[in-house]
């Protein structure tokens, strides 16, 4: 139709289709109102907020899979959001640590290529262990490139957030924020992972 309208000179304006997987209510079965299993949204965002509903969903699997509703999934959700809330509330403006420097940097970088291959369930992933490593005093550039950051996945909590940070246009205006590849240190990596598996070398002693 847009061909023969004159609006374009090729056949297929589309290079693939993204079917999206279907949802699955807590008893195993697809969603539908002659099974009874249908969970309501607007009765959830009454509950929980929108922005806890819309990451939670993001969050349960690649978008191209079947998923499954669960009622503590979104809960944690939830409690997660609040964590997040209250933390940057809390962060007093200063200098960034290198290590969370290239922590934050690695983050925008792997984010970016899974918003732009469409896995946001791996974005949601790794947008929790950014949160999970945010320190107390950060600059408040790097504030706002974590708020960016979390605005694609729960845009109500981001704009009152940039509010908060000072902002006074709207985040969804601004851009999305840079990698800076220098700040990016592999040997942060090395000593975490390291750190890590001395943890599971003690439980195993244990």
């Amino acid at each position: 139709a847009l061909r023969d309208l004159g609006f374009i000179n090729y056949s297929e304006p589309f290079p693939k289709l993204f079917n999206q997987g279907m949802l699955h209510g807590e008893d195993g079965f697809v969603m539908s109102k002659s099974r009874g299993n249908v969970i309501d949204p607007m009765d959830t965002i009454s509950k929980y907020g929108a922005d806890p509903l819309r990451f939670f969903l993001i969050s349960m699997g690649s978008p191209d899979k079947d998923s499954v509703w669960s009622s503590s999934g979104i809960e944690g959700s939830y409690k997660f959001l609040k964590k997040v809330f209250e933390s940057i509330i809390k962060i007093k403006i200063g200098k960034t640590s290198s290590k969370f420097s290239h922590k934050l940097n690695k983050t925008i970088k792997s984010i970016t290529e899974e918003i732009e291959g469409l896995k946001y369930n791996n974005a949601a992933i790794k947008l929790r262990l950014l949160f999970d490593s945010l320190e107390s005093e950060i600059s408040k550039n790097d504030l706002h490139s974590i708020i960016k950051l979390l605005a694609p996945f729960c845009p109500h909590v981001a704009e009152e957030l940039w509010e908060k940070a000072g902002n006074k246009s709207f985040i969804s205006l601004d851009s999305w924020p840079k990698v800076e590849e220098s700040k990016i240190n592999p040997e942060f990596d090395k000593i975490e992972k390291a750190n890590e598996q001395a943890i599971v070398d003690i439980q195993n002693i244990i």
